[in-house]
């Protein structure tokens, strides 16, 4: 699996992309919205890892501008934030998003919960 991952603090982004490869993902590791969009446009990716909260562009509006591409459309995404708030899950469900994992995470079963995410996406 190619994962996108747009996190921008450094020891999340790289435990989390140690954890991804160590499962067999290979990873381009981004530190805000607007990399993950140009990486997203110049790359296919199985799926796409967003922070919410990010320098220069937020992971909503992130969410919003991959949706608004032709090449990344389709490209399913999973927040990945510490913003857990009913409102917030909702708001980013409801521009796209496959599914919403909370912070902190179990990196262990990061690419279990991607999965199962991605499998009740298409059924």
């Amino acid at each position: 699996m190619k994962v996108l991952l747009a996190e921008d603090e450094p020891d999340i982004r790289l435990i989390t992309r140690l954890a991804l490869e160590d499962a067999g993902c290979t990873v381009v590791a981004v530190a805000d919205g607007q990399a993950a969009v140009e990486a997203a446009i110049r790359e296919g990716f199985d799926v796409a890892l967003l922070d919410v909260m990010m320098p220069r562009m937020d992971g909503f509006a992130t969410c919003t501008a991959l949706r608004s591409h032709a090449e990344t459309r389709a490209l399913p995404i999973i927040f990945l934030t510490a913003r857990s708030q009913e409102p917030e899950v909702q708001h980013g469900l409801a521009l796209g998003a496959a599914g919403y994992i909370v912070k902190p995470f179990d990196v262990f079963s990061l690419v279990e919960l991607m999965t199962h995410i991605l499998e009740q996406q298409q059924q």
